[in-house]
């Protein structure tokens, strides 16, 4: 994660976390000034967030052309509060649609990959669209074929249909969270292809 205050900037980076990543381990802090030089990179056996900073445990200090500097215990400044820490390592999944919003711009400010809350933000926005496009599918895989018979295509029909819709929604979210496909495009293009195929089945197989 990173996070600014006005001394600059520093990137944390840590092997693992706990508690939503209020505790850190194998933590490595790379510190920039103001303006964006770099000063120093700091080792620590643990992180722990306490309210206004980081309270490093086991810190060893590098920088260019000074020797090694070790401490015990360093307390590092920080305007980041555990709520605001533990937003970021939630997954989108878990994020109510009204905070969605929030915790986007939490996790930009933190230097974290926004994709995936932004495309959860976008699906469920077009949630709606989805039900019309599945509405549209069974229209079209029903209809006809109930007035003649066919029990069988029905149900291997609207199988088929659900399963294709879903396989295109995860993939075009694959896409989008690999950086391939932007999150708005990527919400929107099953609903879309889903319904118009389902809407011009249904005209086809109605015609006349």
């Amino acid at each position: 994660m990173r996070q600014r205050n006005d001394d600059g900037q520093a990137v944390i980076n840590a092997k693992s976390s706990r508690q939503q990543g209020i505790e850190l381990g194998g933590v490595s802090i790379f510190r920039h000034d103001a303006s964006g030089h770099f000063l120093d990179r700091i080792e620590a056996k643990s992180a722990t967030l306490e309210p206004g900073y980081w309270r490093l445990e086991e810190a060893r200090f590098y920088a260019s052309g000074v020797a090694a500097v070790e401490r015990d215990v360093f307390r590092m400044s920080t305007t980041l509060t555990a709520a605001q820490v533990g937003e970021s390592f939630a997954t989108p999944e878990t994020v109510p649609f009204w905070q969605l919003s929030s915790y986007i711009d939490t996790a930009e400010k933190a230097g974290l990959a926004a994709t995936g809350y932004r495309l959860q933000y976008y699906q469920l926005l077009a949630q709606p669209f989805y039900l019309v496009a599945m509405v549209l599918l069974a229209a079209s895989v029903s209809l006809r074929f109930f007035r003649f018979g066919g029990v069988q295509k029905i149900v291997l029909g609207g199988i088929g249909a659900g399963f294709l819709l879903y396989v295109m929604a995860k993939v075009t979210g694959d896409l989008s969270k690999a950086g391939l496909l932007g999150p708005m495009t990527a919400a929107g293009l099953p609903p879309a292809v889903g319904g118009v195929t389902g809407l011009i089945a249904l005209l086809y197989q109605e015609d006349g």
